[in-house]
């Protein structure tokens, strides 16, 4: 059973602990996300996954480090984010920076190639969606912060994303898979957590302490939340990196599935390395202080290149 937290009740930050100390995983209640916001970015998603081929791949970012724009099927293998070689994945998303933080010349806060030319208004959906997770962000930063003592440092700039993930059979309903091949591969979020909006059907699956895959369903209006490899280092494995994946219909998914997931990241000069709080002589630090750009150039290239990463891994051989 999934842990669940209810933002409304006063001892969320205590029920978040609890529930993240088991499986680094949880679902969130009274959250406050408006949903009309979110099917209005869901309504400009799905009109854009509909386009051709051909189309959609005019929104491709050039840069392997810019985790921005069009991502097309197979074009990721997630799991070489763990150092594990394996077909490539079976999604296809639209990743969107904050249109506020851009550099150009840095690959990792770049500009989003929108597709506004053929969707109208889908970068002001994109953006009002992002500002109701950023919100929420800024509250459960600040449970966080309450029951770790972790915050993020100075106010430099961020590498957030929010994608916008599509799951869906090919024209003729079927989905071909070769021998280890997943819709999504078994990898950790390069994040200080990630809040998950997915349709409620099967097909996510998170890894338990003994190595056991699980099927993770939510709740009609629940989020998901999940603890990424910088909170990981952070608490020292404490609260661990949720491994997760999302399985073929071969293996039991529903034929089509969306999630739009926001990644949430502490700013890019931020150094971490495990707290003195989570460290003693029988739990010795496990992690060397990274920085969070660091961290993430070793991490983000890794699927699309093929590559093995250069970042710490926070798997603990559970997979």
């Amino acid at each position: 059973m999934i842990p669940v937290v209810d933002l409304a009740d006063p001892h969320a930050g205590r029920a978040l602990d609890t529930g993240l100390r088991e499986l680094g995983f949880v679902r969130l209640r009274n959250h406050q996300l408006d949903t009309d916001t979110a099917a209005n970015y869901r309504s400009v998603s799905d009109a854009f996954f509909a386009l051709s081929s051909s189309e959609k791949l005019r929104y491709v970012h050039p840069n392997a480090l810019a985790n921005r724009g069009f991502r097309a099927k197979g074009s990721e293998t997630l799991s070489y984010s763990l150092g594990k070689p394996t077909p490539p994945d079976l999604f296809e998303s639209f990743n969107a920076g904050d249109p506020a933080v851009v550099i150009d010349a840095h690959p990792l806060v770049a500009a989003t190639p929108w597709p506004d030319d053929l969707i109208p208004g889908f970068s002001k959906a994109a953006g009002s969606l992002a500002n109701e997770f950023r919100s929420l962000c800024t509250h459960m930063e600040s449970l966080i912060e309450s029951v770790t003592g972790f915050g993020s440092t100075g106010s430099g700039l961020r590498a957030d994303m929010m994608a916008c993930i599509d799951y869906r059979p090919d024209a003729s309903g079927s989905e071909a898979v070769v021998d280890g091949q997943q819709r999504m591969g078994a990898h950790s979020d390069y994040t200080a957590f990630t809040l998950l909006l997915a349709d409620p059907v099967p097909g996510l699956q998170i890894v338990t302490s003994n190595g056991e895959w699980i099927d993770v369903i939510p709740e009609p209006g629940e989020l998901l939340f999940n603890v990424g490899d910088l909170l990981a280092i952070a608490t020292n494995d404490v609260w661990p990196s949720t491994l997760h994946r999302v399985v073929p219909m071969a293996a039991g998914a529903a034929a089509t599935r969306r999630s739009v997931a926001y990644f949430r990241y502490p700013p890019l000069s931020q150094v971490i390395s495990p707290l003195p709080s989570f460290t003693s002589t029988e739990l010795p630090a496990r992690y060397d202080s990274v920085s969070v750009e660091e961290h993430l150039i070793g991490k983000l290239a890794s699927p699309k290149l093929r590559q093995l990463p250069t970042s710490a891994l926070t798997d603990d051989g559970r997979v």
